[in-house]
Protein backbone atom coordinates (compact mmCIF):
# COMPACT_ATOMS: atom_id res chain seq x y z
CA UNK A 1 0.00 0.00 0.00
CA UNK A 2 2.91 2.33 -0.05
CA UNK A 3 5.24 3.53 -2.81
CA UNK A 4 9.04 3.81 -2.08
CA UNK A 5 10.78 6.49 -4.13
CA UNK A 6 14.39 6.82 -3.85
CA UNK A 7 14.97 10.53 -3.67
CA UNK A 8 12.02 10.54 -0.73
CA UNK A 9 13.77 7.53 1.38
CA UNK A 10 17.82 8.62 1.56
CA UNK A 11 19.01 5.63 -0.32
CA UNK A 12 19.10 4.56 -3.86
CA UNK A 13 18.56 1.10 -5.69
CA UNK A 14 20.53 -1.05 -5.57
CA UNK A 15 21.44 0.15 -1.91
CA UNK A 16 21.05 -2.50 0.65
CA UNK A 17 19.94 0.35 2.78
CA UNK A 18 16.94 1.33 0.49
CA UNK A 19 15.53 -2.23 0.45
CA UNK A 20 16.29 -1.65 4.53
CA UNK A 21 14.28 1.39 4.30
CA UNK A 22 11.39 -0.22 2.61
CA UNK A 23 11.01 -3.06 5.02
CA UNK A 24 10.92 -1.61 8.39
CA UNK A 25 7.93 0.73 6.63
CA UNK A 26 6.18 -2.78 5.31
CA UNK A 27 4.00 -3.88 8.23
CA UNK A 28 5.02 -7.45 9.11
CA UNK A 29 7.18 -7.92 6.29
CA UNK A 30 8.74 -11.55 5.39
CA UNK A 31 11.47 -11.68 3.50
CA UNK A 32 11.58 -15.54 2.50
CA UNK A 33 7.88 -14.57 1.14
CA UNK A 34 9.20 -11.62 -0.95
CA UNK A 35 9.50 -11.51 -4.65
CA UNK A 36 11.40 -8.55 -6.07
CA UNK A 37 10.04 -8.03 -9.40
CA UNK A 38 12.06 -5.15 -11.41
CA UNK A 39 12.32 -4.30 -15.48
CA UNK A 40 16.66 -3.21 -14.31
CA UNK A 41 19.22 -5.37 -13.59
CA UNK A 42 21.18 -2.61 -12.45
CA UNK A 43 18.93 -1.52 -10.17
CA UNK A 44 16.21 -3.32 -9.14
CA UNK A 45 17.10 -7.22 -9.50
CA UNK A 46 20.78 -6.21 -7.81
CA UNK A 47 19.03 -4.45 -5.64
CA UNK A 48 16.92 -7.88 -4.77
CA UNK A 49 19.93 -9.93 -4.38
CA UNK A 50 21.85 -7.31 -2.62
CA UNK A 51 18.41 -7.35 -0.06
CA UNK A 52 18.53 -11.86 -0.07
CA UNK A 53 14.89 -11.61 -1.99
CA UNK A 54 14.14 -13.59 -4.49
CA UNK A 55 14.34 -11.38 -7.87
CA UNK A 56 12.39 -11.97 -10.95
CA UNK A 57 13.32 -9.87 -13.93
CA UNK A 58 10.87 -8.78 -16.44
CA UNK A 59 12.81 -8.68 -19.58
CA UNK A 60 9.91 -7.64 -22.40
CA UNK A 61 12.44 -6.48 -24.67
CA UNK A 62 14.09 -9.86 -24.46
CA UNK A 63 17.52 -7.68 -23.45
CA UNK A 64 20.81 -10.32 -23.19
CA UNK A 65 21.65 -11.77 -19.06
CA UNK A 66 24.41 -10.54 -17.88
CA UNK A 67 26.56 -12.81 -16.24
CA UNK A 68 27.60 -11.14 -13.00
CA UNK A 69 23.60 -10.45 -12.44
CA UNK A 70 21.40 -13.53 -12.02
CA UNK A 71 17.60 -13.22 -11.26
CA UNK A 72 15.81 -16.26 -10.25
CA UNK A 73 13.18 -15.79 -12.86
CA UNK A 74 12.74 -14.26 -15.94
CA UNK A 75 9.61 -13.02 -17.36
CA UNK A 76 8.73 -11.64 -20.83
CA UNK A 77 5.16 -10.35 -20.27
CA UNK A 78 3.42 -9.61 -16.56
CA UNK A 79 1.13 -12.49 -17.17
CA UNK A 80 4.06 -15.02 -16.37
CA UNK A 81 3.72 -13.82 -12.73
CA UNK A 82 1.04 -15.65 -12.11
CA UNK A 83 2.61 -18.89 -12.14
CA UNK A 84 5.20 -17.16 -9.39
CA UNK A 85 2.56 -16.30 -7.19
Amino acid sequence: KAIFISETTGHHKPERAYFDYCFAHIPDFDPETALMIGDSLTSDILGGINAGLRTCWFNPSHKPRRPDIVPDYEIHALSELRSFL
